[in-house]
């Protein structure tokens, strides 16, 4: 399970609300028979995600946060595995034990100036990593978002240039300022301790 959850939304303008169903929508576009996802709003500004794949909700977390454009209203991320089956029935009615862990969870890192994800139990390892991660996300420019987002898809910097009407070495300078290699460290990292392929 993940939860998505947008920091300091009381204060945040309307159209944070539409960025979240942005996100909503390409986690959507993920949906398959092979990986079965559910999605809905819990408390008020939560996206609450169920996947029938284990550990996949950290790459969704990922994914979530390399589309989010609000540097000053962070999304929070809290997932969590359990050794339970996907519910064959009304996900909504699914009540875990699990999800109060993950709801607490969240809690522990809502004002956090350092992490925007967070798990039960999380090792000390995925923990560290996902700092850095957490400030790779919060410190890219738009632009650096943009390139950051086409370089995980796996082409190339001339592609990248190409598409955002930029110079290759204009591009080579974004790569590099958006950290998007050691992203790319981290999340093979979590894939790896997490054994997602």
């Amino acid at each position: 399970m993940l939860i998505l959850d947008v920091s300091n939304s009381t204060k945040a303008p309307p159209e944070i609300y539409n960025h979240l169903s942005h996100i909503e929508r390409k986690l959507r576009d993920l949906n398959s028979d092979e990986n079965k996802l559910y999605m809905n709003y819990r408390m008020g500004e939560e996206l609450f995600i169920l996947s029938s794949q284990p550990h996949y909700t950290i790459l969704l977390a990922f994914y979530a946060k390399s589309l989010w454009p609000a540097s000053d209203f962070p999304l929070k991320c809290s997932f969590h595995t359990v050794d339970d089956s996907y519910p064959e029935y009304n996900p909504d009615r699914w009540d875990h034990p699990s999800i109060k862990a993950v709801r607490e969870s969240l809690q522990t890192i809502k004002k956090s100036k350092v992490q925007d994800f967070s798990s039960p139990d999380m090792p000390k390892g995925i923990e560290i990593a996902l700092m850095y991660a957490t400030d790779i996300f919060r410190t890219v420019t738009p632009l650096q978002q943009e390139v950051m987002q086409y370089y995980l898809t796996g082409i190339t910097q001339k592609e990248i240039a190409k598409l955002t009407k930029r110079s290759v070495s204009t591009i080579s300078k974004h790569v590099h300022a958006s950290r998007v290699k050691q992203l790319t460290e981290i999340i093979d990292y979590v894939s790896e301790q997490y054994e997602l392929n």
